[in-house]
């Protein structure tokens, strides 16, 4: 497993937010999030996909399993992208000072592999940013309500989406960059630096804020070792980010 960090510049975030704009009609507005889950969700798919094909032709045991148990070895021909939503900004209350909690819920984007493995570019960002976006907008109090409902009809539902790490090609994706990380001080001056665990589950990806005296975004991103190689040659991802560490 390896975990990195990567840097995200907020004036060539926004040159291409306004470029994908410009495939998109003028009644949806994309945000940093709805472009950075887009861009995300095609550079890990992609790198998921090749592994998977090096899998199913490594070896001749590998086309005999494929041929024997074609119904387990058969590559997924969709990928979901699951996005943690916080509910806090769309219920009345939760935003105050009082509430303690870890107010979100999970909703799945879900893409066939064929569009998102075609290639990057600000055309075929378009469509799944604008599906990023009404998928967020989704989430209202009445959205909200009927989860909580289900949730409390059925308390072991809310596990749903992790099946998906086992049974499905996924990725999930937490923003965390309007959260004052940064804010926190015990006397000795706010953190230089701030980062997830260093190594997660595969697939994790999380939005951070930068340190104030910067700009921009840092994406935290944990994938397999053979997965993590393949994402550092995805030439769009890299030419729109900087590697941290």
């Amino acid at each position: 497993m390896a975990g990195m960090d990567f840097a995200q510049d907020t004036s060539r975030l926004a040159s291409l937010r306004t470029s994908v704009q410009g495939y998109i009609s003028n009644d949806v507005r994309i945000s940093d999030n709805d472009l950075l889950t887009a861009l995300l969700t095609m550079a890990v798919a992609q790198s998921e996909a090749e592994c998977m094909q090096e899998s199913a032709s490594a070896s001749y045991l590998s086309s005999l399993v494929s041929y024997l148990f074609p119904s387990m070895y058969t590559p997924d021909s969709s990928f979901v992208t699951q996005v943690v939503v916080d509910t806090r900004p769309r219920l009345k209350g939760l935003s105050t000072v009082g509430y303690t909690g870890n107010s979100v819920l999970t909703r799945c984007l879900v893409n066939s592999m064929e569009s998102l493995t075609s290639g990057i570019n600000e055309q075929s960002l378009a469509p799944i940013a604008k599906s990023v976006r009404q998928l967020v907008n989704g989430v209202d109090a009445q959205y909200i309500g009927q989860f909580v409902d289900t949730l409390y009809k059925d308390p072991l539902c809310f596990m749903c989406p992790a099946t998906y790490a086992f049974s499905k090609t996924t990725m999930v994706l937490s923003n965390q960059s309007r959260f004052p990380l940064y804010h926190a001080d015990f006397g000795n001056g706010i953190p230089t630096w701030i980062s997830p665990v260093r190594t997660f589950f595969p697939n994790f990806s999380s939005i951070i804020p930068t340190h104030p005296s910067t700009g921009g975004y840092v994406v935290y991103i944990s994938m397999t070792e053979r997965a993590m190689a393949k994402f550092l040659q995805n030439k769009f991802w890299m030419s729109t980010s900087e590697l941290v560490y």
